[in-house]
């Protein structure tokens, strides 16, 4: 049975990201808003309430939007377990998690799925640096994660579609 509290907070921080945010102000609120999810998910984990393939995978999406190393490893752990455990969306996330760690730890990221925006062009870009000569060439599609174009497009559409472009 999947952990309903641990759900809403999962449907807190995705409807939290379905604006893209301009001002320091709205930025630090979300900040605030994630740091309160993470404390509530890490008390989860601590009373083992985070059990089913979603509830790891909801766990592991709130704590990939962290703000230290140890959240991004903790997400991909979970990633991982949710990943074993069935739940398919899990493999994006197992791949954008492990890059998130080692952009954090001064690593270059191996599947890039990192983005950054830039205020002056007003659009997302890579995150650098990468090596992607580390992964086989069939892993991003045995993990579902998208070519760059195609992220580009998805993420720099958004600011579009919200007339910033």
């Amino acid at each position: 049975m999947d952990n309903s509290r641990l759900h809403e907070l999962y449907l807190g921080d995705q409807k939290d990201r379905e604006s893209v945010y301009h001002s320091k102000a709205r930025v630090d609120d979300l900040s605030a808003r994630d740091k309160l999810r993470r404390g509530l998910v890490y008390e989860m984990i601590s009373q083992d309430a985070v059990k089913s393939g979603v509830d790891l995978y909801h766990a592991a999406v709130i704590l990939q939007h962290g703000s230290e190393a140890k959240d991004f490893l903790a997400a991909h752990r979970l990633a991982v377990l949710a990943a074993i455990a069935g739940h398919r969306p899990a493999r994006w996330l197992l791949a954008a998690s492990l890059d998130r760690f080692l952009s954090a730890v001064g690593q270059p990221q191996v599947y890039c799925t990192q983005f950054e925006f830039d205020e002056g062009e007003n659009k997302y870009r890579l995150r650098l640096p990468i090596e992607e000569s580390s992964i086989m060439p069939s892993e991003k599609g045995m993990l579902d994660v998208p070519s760059v174009g195609e992220r580009l497009s998805q993420l720099n559409g958004r600011i579009e579609r919200e007339g910033r472009g």
